[in-house]
């Protein structure tokens, strides 16, 4: 049987009017060719697959076409057919991922002195011109800058801001755009109906979703999926080979989100790990989307590159979300991909990051209601206020053993059967008849508030434990110095929920744990409150490990 060329090969663009979705490029180059104003240098740039080294040949046809017709080769004459066929001996094309040092470009520059042998010009197409070493970039300044008259230089890249300003200067520089949804699903229709394959429109729809711009990729998956279904391809074909889409994927995320759905992403993220994706990729595409919703949000523009179907799931979302609420996301996106570079491959931080996002936006479940204190009349202070400074004191002393007063609660009990009657405190300072046995029966009152708002923010407050009163403050003694920063910059909720768990108002001081004694603390993994979170995201086939 004989070889059959792939798909991307076979339908590749011969001529500037077949360029898909670059007329700002093409436009100019026919128009300059035709005007007798070829640049001795250009340089492509842009992302895979969107006509870049197919500009370069086209380039190299227009220039040696004697049938040339406003710039665009007439590709039937012999140049133009020996150039579709590889075998134009005066275009060569240099791959410099592989002939990327200064040996190879001197060896260009000695041979582009000699004339050409078939035509007008010799076309040097450098392709991934970014790969070439300063060495080589600077062996070739000279020689692009002032080649002979008849050489010209093509390079072409994905990444332009690793061209040396140097080099860039030198050329006339084209930005290639992605390709446009609408233009890709009419191209990837006349190649079907010519491979005379019946492809439903909903699955040219979907492939182009999935090569996000790039014709070469939809070209690709279309050849793919056509053998796979056997030249009827129907949506469910492409999701089958394919699976769903990166745009898919974070919609999905986003929409758990905005539902504060925790399960939903929790799950979305087993499901990338059991398909083996990369996680830091997926936060990135995470980062993008988001990116985009702030777009539409604030201004209600829509990315250059969004599809129409994309552009239907952002103006749907990006009203579910807060420019507040997107600038949390966003600082959240950027920790958990640090968190997961640094990391072993566990998919915890991500569970972690996206329980926080999904619980902090749900309204947090009321907080058991506590009895009065013996002896007091006031009621406890409302949700996020401090207690009236007129509401009664509470009693000096309350039942507990002599075993557990420290120096500290002595020094308290002793401020406070000194002071007056009735006598005013500060807001926020601890009531005369609080004592560390009280703050520490209420403790794992408060972890259980703190985990319904947020698991993340527990993990680290387990990490704590109340170990004296002074002077009206509760110290709370971290045994991590990143968990005390973390709560020492939010004291005051801290403050508000232990006010209203003992019956007063409190004020917290966190400090670190010394050594010597964090020794004896309890390892985070043992608290009961950690195992049961950690055991949301836990595994069968998979164990996490918590240092």
């Amino acid at each position: 049987m004989p070889e059959r060329a792939a798909l991307y090969r076979r339908y590749r663009s011969q001529t500037f009017a077949e360029v898909i979705g670059q007329e700002h490029v093409t436009r100019t180059l026919k128009n300059a060719i035709a005007n007798g104003q070829v640049a001795h240098a250009y340089l492509l740039a842009g992302a895979r697959g969107i006509g870049k080294t197919s500009i370069a040949r086209i380039i190299a046809k227009a220039v040696n076409c004697p049938k040339a017709k406003n710039g665009d080769p007439c590709d039937a004459c012999e140049s133009c057919v020996a150039i579709r066929e590889g075998r134009y001996l005066d275009l060569i094309e240099i791959d410099a991922a592989s002939n990327r040092g200064i040996d190879e470009m001197r060896d260009l520059r000695e041979k582009v002195r000699f004339a050409p042998s078939m035509g007008q010009y010799k076309v040097y197409v450098i392709d991934e011109a970014h790969q070439l070493t300063n060495e080589a970039f600077n062996a070739l300044l000279k020689t692009l800058e002032e080649p002979p008259a008849h050489v010209i230089f093509v390079l072409a890249t994905t990444e332009s801001q690793r061209i040396p300003a140097t080099i860039v200067s030198r050329t006339q520089r084209f930005d290639l755009r992605r390709i446009p949804h609408q233009k890709m699903v009419q191209q990837l229709a006349t190649i079907a109906m010519t491979e005379k394959w019946q492809v439903e429109p909903a699955a040219l729809e979907a492939i182009s979703r999935h090569a996000q711009g790039s014709l070469r990729d939809a070209e690709s998956i279309l050849d793919q999926v056509a053998t796979f279904a056997e030249g009827k391809v129907r949506v469910d074909d492409v999701d089958e080979l394919l699976g769903a889409t990166d745009w898919e994927e974070t919609s999905a995320l986003y929409d758990a989100i905005a539902a504060n759905d925790a399960a939903k992403a929790v799950g979305l993220v087993r499901t990338l790990v059991d398909d083996g994706r990369d996680l830091r990729l997926f936060v990135r595409r995470a980062m993008d989307h988001m990116r985009a919703l702030v777009l539409v949000r604030a201004s209600d523009m829509l990315p250059e590159t969004a599809t129409e179907s994309v552009a239907a799931v952002l103006r749907r979302q990006a009203p579910l979300f807060s420019l507040d609420r997107l600038a949390k996301i966003a600082h959240r996106l950027i920790e958990t991909e640090q968190q997961l570079r640094t990391g072993e491959g566990t998919p915890l931080p991500l569970e972690l990051a996206l329980l926080d996002l999904t619980t902090e936006g749900a309204a947090p479940a009321p907080a058991p209601k506590q009895p009065a204190p013996q002896g007091t009349t006031a009621k406890s202070a409302p949700h996020g206020t401090v207690p009236s400074r007129t509401a009664s004191p509470a009693p000096a002393t309350a039942p507990r053993s002599d075993a557990v007063v420290d120096l500290a609660e002595r020094r308290a009990q002793q401020t406070a059967t000194a002071a007056a009657p009735g006598a005013a405190r500060p807001i926020g300072a601890a009531s005369p008849g609080v004592t560390l046995q009280r703050v520490r029966s209420a403790w794992d009152q408060l972890l259980e508030r703190v985990q319904e708002r947020s698991i993340a923010k527990a993990a680290q407050l387990v990490k704590a434990e109340p170990v004296a009163i002074e002077g009206g403050t509760i110290v709370l003694a971290f045994s991590d110095e990143f968990a005390r920063q973390m709560w020492d910059r939010q004291r005051p909720e801290l403050e508000r929920d232990l006010g209203e768990l003992v019956g007063t108002a409190m004020r917290v001081r966190c400090v670190k744990q010394p050594a010597a004694a964090a020794t004896n603390t309890q390892p985070a993994t043992e608290d009961p409150m950690l195992r049961a979170a950690l055991e949301t995201f836990r595994r069968p086939d998979r164990i996490l490990e918590v240092e």
